[in-house]
Order: structure tokens, then sequence, then C-alpha cells
């Protein structure tokens, strides 16, 4: 934040350039970063929750949450098979074909 605040006070285009952004779009982001931080620090539960709020929008997780594609294929205990599904119905007569020719070899 520090670096782009920097950068949009000193007239640099380089990372303005890199976000696709122009100076008054960066101006707002750091607009609404201040206000978030604010939010953050607020001792009114309500703003604290409108922050929360926001976090969880932007899909973050916690330190302690893994991905199962995170865990390492040795760990999983032998999952590492995704899950099954069923076909699409064009396609449904032609799997039960598959499976019943190969069902014997």
């Amino acid at each position: 934040m520090d670096h782009l605040r920097d950068s949009v006070a000193a007239g640099r285009t380089d990372v303005l350039d890199s976000l696709g952004w122009t100076p008054e779009q960066a101006r707002a982001f750091l607009d609404r970063w201040e206000a978030m931080k604010r939010m953050a620090g607020s001792p009114d539960p309500r703003q604290r929750g409108e922050f929360e709020k926001t976090l969880r929008s932007l899909g973050l997780r916690p330190a302690g949450v893994r991905n199962s594609r995170d865990v390492p294929t040795d760990v999983k205990g032998g999952q590492a098979e995704g899950r099954r599904s069923r076909p699409p119905a064009g396609y449904r007569d032609q799997l039960k074909a598959y499976l019943q020719g190969t069902d014997g070899e």
C-alpha cells in the first residue's frame, strides 16, 4: 500500500500501468483501504462486522484452514482421486455401452 501511495504521490506510472489503473482509480482504492483499516480498528461492533464481512467476501481463509489440494498426497491416505459425478445426459448411453463392453475384459 505504501509503495502504491508513494508512486501516486510522486506521479510515477509504472505501478499504475502494471495494475491497469488511472491515478484517480488508485486514489479511490487507497481511500477505500484507509476506510477499511479504520473499520477494523473501530470499537463499534457493527463496523468491525462490516470489515469482517468484506474480508470474507474476498474468499480469504484463516491460516489454519487448508484446501485438500494443499495437502501432500502421502498425507491424504490414498484419497488423491477426485470426486465422482454422473456423466452429462447426452453421454450416459455411450458410457453405459462402454462399461458393458469392457466388463468382461
